[in-house]
Formats: C-alpha cells, sequence, structure tokens
C-alpha cells in the first residue's frame, strides 16, 4: 500500500513538473522568437527595423498577444498629425532643411504640448504625453517602459518617449537619433542654423550637452568611450532593444535561464560594445552566482569571483557611475533650463 502511494505521488509530482516545464517553454517561446527576429536583423539576414525590434520585444512581454496592426497603425495615425502639423505653416525657417525642422518641431509639439483642432464649428484639443512619475523605471509593471502602453495611457518616461518620437520621425521620413545620459534615453537631432541640439520629452525641453555633463553623473571617459550623449546608429539602436528584451526576460521569469540573458547580452555587445545596460547586466549575472556559492573558497567561486571583478573594472573604466534614484529624479526636475528653443518661431 505504502509502495502504491508513493509511486502515486511520485507519478503527480513528474507529471506536474512537466507541465510546469511545458508552460514555462511556451511563454519562454515568444522570447525565443524575438531574440532570434533581432539577431537576425543584426547579423544581416533581416533588414534593420526598430518599429519591429520595438514591436517584437513589447509582444513577447505580452505572451504574443500585442496586436501588431495597431501598433503599427497608430504610428501611422500619430504621423499623420504631426505631417498635418508640419504643413500647417506655422513655422518661420529659411533653410535648406526646412522639411526635417518642421517635421521636428511639429513631433515635439505633439508630444509635449496642446493642439487645437479645428473641425466644423467645434474646436477639439489633442492633450500631450504626460510623464509616468508613479513608475518611471518600470520597477511595478515593466510594461510602463514600452511605446504600446504610451500610446495606450498617454503616459510614458524616458524610454518609451524617445523611443515613440524616434518611430514617428521616421514614419514621416526625417531624421533624428537616439541618444544615452544616466540612467536615461533623449533625441538628438540637428539644423542648418544652429547645428546639433538635444530634445528632452519628459520635461519637453533642449538642455545642452554642456549642462548635460555638469549636471550630473556622465564622467568624461563615458562620453570619450562613447556610452553617453553620442548618437545611436539603427543598428545599435536594434542592438539596444535585445538587452531590452533580456531585461524584460529577467523581470518575468527571473534569471533561471542565464543562458537566454546572456545570449541576448552577448549579441547586443558584438555589435555596440559599450552598452552599458548590457554589460551590467553581465556583470550583475556573475555577482549573483557568485552569491549563491556556499564555498567562496573553492577554486570555481574564486575563477568567478575574478570574473566579476573584472567586469566591474572594465564598467568603471569605461566611465560609468551609478546614479542614485533620488538622484535622478532630482535631475530630471532640473532640466528645466528655459534653454532657447530651436523652434522659437513655431
Amino acid at each position: 500500500m505504502q509502495k502504491l502511494y508513493f509511486l502515486k505521488y511520485s507519478l503527480i509530482s513528474i507529471l506536474l513538473s512537466v507541465m510546469f516545464r511545458v508552460e514555462a517553454q511556451s511563454n519562454d517561446l515568444y522570447y525565443r522568437s524575438a531574440q532570434n527576429r533581432l539577431t537576425n536583423m543584426l547579423s544581416g539576414k533581416e533588414s534593420l527595423n526598430l518599429r519591429e525590434a520595438i514591436y517584437c520585444v513589447e509582444n513577447a512581454w505580452f505572451n504574443d498577444k500585442l496586436n501588431k496592426k495597431l501598433f503599427y497603425r497608430q504610428i501611422e495615425r500619430y504621423a499623420d498629425f504631426c505631417r498635418a502639423v508640419s504643413n500647417s505653416g506655422r513655422i518661420i525657417y529659411s533653410g535648406n532643411d526646412v522639411s526635417s525642422v518642421n517635421a521636428q518641431a511639429a513631433v515635439f509639439a505633439f508630444m509635449t504640448d496642446t493642439i487645437p483642432i479645428q473641425m466644423g464649428d467645434s474646436v477639439y484639443y489633442h492633450l500631450p504625453f504626460g510623464y509616468n512619475a508613479d513608475d518611471f523605471a518600470g520597477e511595478k509593471n515593466w510594461s510602463n517602459m514600452f511605446v504600446s502602453t504610451l500610446m495606450a495611457t498617454g503616459k510614458g518616461n524616458c524610454h518609451s518617449m524617445p523611443l515613440l518620437y524616434k518611430l514617428i520621425m521616421d514614419e514621416l521620413g526625417e531624421k533624428c537619433w537616439l541618444a544615452l545620459a544616466p540612467n536615461h534615453m533623449y533625441i538628438k537631432a540637428k539644423t542648418q542654423h544652429i547645428g546639433w541640439y538635444n530634445i528632452e520629452l519628459t520635461t519637453g525641453d533642449f538642455p545642452t550637452d554642456a549642462w548635460l555633463m555638469a549636471s550630473g553623473y556622465i564622467h568624461l571617459d563615458a562620453v570619450r568611450n562613447g556610452i553617453y550623449t553620442d548618437t545611436l546608429s539603427l543598428k545599435q539602436s536594434v542592438a539596444l532593444c535585445l538587452t531590452d528584451l533580456a531585461q524584460g526576460y529577467m523581470r518575468k521569469y527571473g534569471i533561471g535561464n542565464r543562458k537566454f540573458i546572456e545570449d541576448c547580452c552577448n549579441t547586443t555587445l558584438k555589435h555596440y560594445p559599450n552598452y552599458i545596460n548590457a554589460l551590467l547586466i553581465k556583470a550583475e549575472l556573475l555577482t549573483k552566482q557568485y552569491r549563491h556559492l556556499d564555498n567562496k573558497e573553492c577554486e570555481e567561486a574564486k575563477k568567478l569571483k575574478e570574473k566579476m571583478d573584472d567586469a566591474y573594472a572594465h564598467i568603471h573604466r569605461l566611465g560609468y557611475r551609478k546614479m542614485p534614484e533620488e538622484m535622478y529624479r532630482k535631475w530630471l526636475k532640473s532640466i528645466k533650463t528655459n534653454i532657447k528653443t530651436p523652434f522659437e518661431n513655431f
């Protein structure tokens, strides 16, 4: 009787284990599918497409339930609206790049300002996107980092807002570039008259590189090594999405599948060698692995400790300095610098 009970219990345990494993693999499938798509883009097997890369990352989190047609169509609608604003003749500019400047001004106004819309005898108002101060880092819900969430709720952060701005500009056929600061992403653009300038969408301002350098945790070495304030190429932008995928995976499933996370980061670093988030994730994985070792004096632990120390030393040499959350909040609030806008006549 006891043997029969033990056998029955063992079979139930095995079945439950298999069921949980199959369910995990089923959900994991969406992440592996997204990883393959992004890896193919970066390797040249598929064309680089930032909009598709962002969709793949967000769709994996939502278990393949993010409507692709709606995602694409919403960006197209935004671009149509901005095109109409751009053609309104509200901006006075004499440079040869007037089309680009008009587009930048229109998208900036669309995202940061209230715009009246005349429809017959009635006037409606397009309201600006707001900053999600309650969960600006996706700690409560990782999907608060997403472009799809920004479009659905009207609230975003320094990750989703510049990505949406970039996607709208791409749809308009005009150029702008993503750029990074500590814990932060923003837009870089240029005009013939004033040259390069920065667009900060969370506050609707235009901080200079000098202000960014003087205001916080941007070490000169980080600028020299291309960690911060530099423009990202299309390939670097897609590679960044692959690390976003790894971060979402960690939030959803933990670090049990270290290989998936490491593969994402390694592929990112192959195409964007100094991307700080990928380097930090790899160092974090080594740290957690080391901490879980019972015997810190064994040979395995010593080798792991050496790899961990080397990883953090490399990150430090590149110029990275950790910015505490409270410091980041203060830094973000201080961006309102009353800098003259490139769209002063808009």
